[in-house]
């Protein structure tokens, strides 16, 4: 008996001590409904994905389940109506599969369901419509659903590719997506022609041995960018952004590169020139949002025009050496992620201490600004610099007749001043439009002498008498 007596008195003590939670001896049934009238609550319900790749997975969307009822609920069966042939592939509450059972929701509770896709090739090389179902089966037999939807793509997808030989790619190709860069290889060439886009997973990109040609139009342009379609929040794209493939190389065995109507955009550079045998020509082209150099010139000849080079973290121009010649371009340095970014425009004869003697650096008609006080960076060491500036806008003391000619300082003293100058900056969703604004200190500052060499900008409009200094005139 006291031994027993003892025991009761430590049960007693033990039971005492315990936490409220621990002592409820509540049964399933006490504390889950089967109440058809209890029912879940979803965050969202349809799950769109935007265009997706083929063959390819998805990055994961999520969507949350909520309990508001007193009691908990359990689910029976999640599982994707189609069974997994649509190609979406669900997590719920931890759990993988298309089919899952035995989930529990407790009351004023969530839980979380993830969904990806890998879509399965389609029949025709169109957009085509991919749509599912998840199916909730609670155990008080009411079922509920959320749709997941999304169109697949067919494309092409080139890994380690290296171009021997002469290759055209067309808007009529399925599209090609370029994992561990394109190379063209020496003596081999590429033609990328109008309407195409060349989608680039990350760290990917172009590598030019032989010779490359890129042949837009105004209303087909040639777009470089990364292969994410995918958003980071719901207003931005991830396209926007920098960094999202590497962009496009020339090699010193290059033996010539034109680039017409192309948007080189969101890369980890834009062009890197690496004193190419032949020439670079780019016209009516855009490189925009980069993470290093929007165009690095190294000992090269380039002839640059119609063309608006963007929001660099390094500098948008770099120019070392070589000979350059600028018509009507836009230099704008208004990249928005790092305070300490590089110059509009930078022109040396040195790189560290190594000469490379810029034999001459012309800018006609062109519109050069960005956030700083100056954005044009000379270094001529004890060499003088070859570099002319004539009728164009620059942030920049413009008062050197030396290199200034007929120039206009970009300056507070005008109705426009930096950013202002333009139609868009928006660096909340990090849309740019670099169109001028009706009171851009850059209209009517070109000289027609040199805008009948390109009488019409980069979207067709006329330029007429009184041309705008940059790749765009005011309409």
């Amino acid at each position: 008996m006291k031994k027993l007596h003892f025991i009761a008195i430590l049960w007693s003590v033990i039971i005492v001590g315990m936490p409220p939670a621990l002592l409820c001896s509540c049964s399933d049934e006490e504390s889950f409904t089967a109440d058809r009238a209890a029912v879940l609550e979803f965050s969202q319900d349809t799950i769109a994905f935007d265009t997706v790749f083929t063959g390819i997975t998805t990055s994961t969307e999520r969507f949350y389940v909520y309990n508001k009822n007193d009691k908990g609920i359990r689910i029976v069966n999640v599982k994707l109506e189609k069974g997994g042939a649509s190609g979406f592939l669900i997590n719920v509450d931890g759990q993988n599969g298309t089919n899952i059972s035995d989930v529990q929701v407790l009351k004023k509770d969530s839980i979380f369901v993830f969904v990806k896709l890998n879509a399965p090739t389609q029949t025709l090389n169109t957009l085509q419509p991919i749509s599912d179902a998840i199916i909730f089966t609670l155990e008080s037999g009411v079922l509920q659903r959320v749709i997941v939807e999304a169109c697949g793509m067919n494309v092409n997808i080139l890994q380690g590719k290296v171009l021997e030989g002469h290759h055209e790619f067309t808007s009529s190709d399925i599209p090609h997506v370029i994992y561990d860069s394109l190379v063209v290889a020496e003596n081999a060439s590429l033609r990328i022609c109008s309407g195409t886009t060349l989608y680039f997973h990350n760290g990917a990109g172009l590598i030019v041995r032989g010779s490359l040609s890129i042949d837009g139009t105004i209303d087909q342009p040639v777009t470089l960018r990364g292969d994410r379609l995918d958003r980071m929040f719901d207003y931005l794209p991830y396209d926007r952004l920098e960094n999202q493939w590497g962009g496009i190389y020339l090699h010193s065995s290059c033996q010539g590169c034109t680039i017409n109507h192309a948007d080189i955009h969101s890369g980890n550079y834009g062009i890197i020139c690496d004193s190419i045998a032949g020439k670079l020509s780019i016209e009516n082209s855009v490189i925009h949002n980069v993470a290093g150099f929007g165009l690095f010139l190294q000992d090269s000849e380039a002839a640059v025009a119609n063309t608006q080079i963007s929001n660099a973290k390094y500098d948008c121009v770099s120019i070392y050496g070589g000979t350059s010649d600028f018509y009507h371009c836009t230099i704008a340095q208004f990249y928005p992620w790092d305070a300490d970014r590089g110059n509009a425009l930078y022109i040396s004869n040195y790189i560290g201490e190594d000469v490379h003697l810029v034999q001459s650096a012309n800018f006609y008609n062109c519109f050069v600004t960005g956030y700083a006080d100056d954005e044009i960076y000379g270094n001529p060491g004890e060499i003088p610099l070859n570099l002319h500036f004539y009728n164009s806008v620059l942030l920049t003391d413009v008062s050197d007749e030396a290199y200034f000619h007929e120039c206009t300082e970009d300056s507070e003293d005008y109705p426009a001043y930096k950013n202002t100058n333009f139609k868009t900056l928006d660096t909340h969703a990090y849309f740019y439009d670099f169109r001028l604004d009706s009171l851009s200190t850059a209209r009517s500052k070109g000289s027609s002498v040199y805008s009948s060499l390109y009488p019409v900008d980069r979207f067709g409009v006329q330029r007429g008498s009184s041309p705008d200094a940059g790749c765009y005139q005011f309409k």
